[in-house]
């Protein structure tokens, strides 16, 4: 038995258009130095209150609390508002499904996506029932914190050297090296492949096609 970790966004669902908007928003509203794209990018991955420390070093741990609650405020009134629509990256469904279709393999989420965002995303496209355990920022500290990892291999009993983590940024690498498990970084997320190599990946996918041979590669 193996378990096959998803990170969510820059891995299944390109979001960050979304993000950089919401962040540079919820600063600017703020009366705060406005992020650039690339800055924001960059902490994609993290739970809200790290990243707006991440981007903003100054303020409180109060004061970004704050930040991220006002940004999920507008991040939830767009999607209420029908200005949101998240849309997942080629080969990402059918290559879960697959995955999903292998008596051998179990598959796990990540994320620093809160459960909500999670929830919606898994019912706006029918593919949360593939998912044995759910691991997210409501109940794990930020990555690259192992504790998501650690707690999705108890919940499916699959040892470290079965455990393989899929995701697109610096910090999901740092994650399963701390965790003790392999690293696949994607090449079409918001960290970059030599990035992705120095923290950790042991492999580095360009499509979503390469992904089933290289979960096989490293979990034997």
């Amino acid at each position: 038995m193996r378990l096959a970790i998803f990170d969510v966004d820059g891995t299944i669902v390109d979001s960050a258009a979304h993000i950089v908007d919401t962040a540079q928003y919820v600063f600017r509203q703020n009366e705060l130095t406005v992020p650039t794209d690339a800055d924001v990018r960059g902490i994609i991955g993290l739970n809200l209150e790290v990243a707006m420390l991440k981007l903003c070093p100054s303020l409180s741990e109060n004061e970004a609390e704050a930040l991220a609650q006002d940004y999920r405020d507008h991040f939830n009134n767009k999607i209420e508002n029908g200005l949101i629509e998240e849309q997942l990256y080629d080969g990402a469904i059918a290559t879960i499904e697959t995955l999903a279709g292998q008596d051998e393999t179990f598959l796990g989420i990540a994320t620093g996506k809160r459960l909500r965002g999670v929830e919606r995303l898994f019912k706006d496209w029918g593919f949360g029932h593939h998912f044995h355990t759910l691991q997210t920022p409501d109940n794990n500290p930020s990555k690259p914190h192992p504790g998501m990892i650690e707690t999705a291999m108890s919940d499916t009993g699959i040892d470290p050297n079965k455990t393989v983590m899929i995701g697109d940024t610096s910090y999901d690498m740092a994650m399963a090296k701390s965790a003790g498990v392999k690293a696949i970084g994607v090449n079409w997320g918001y960290h970059d492949h030599s990035t992705l190599r120095e923290n950790g990946a042991d492999l580095v996918i360009d499509h979503y096609h390469q992904l089933i041979d290289a979960i096989d590669e490293l979990t034997g």
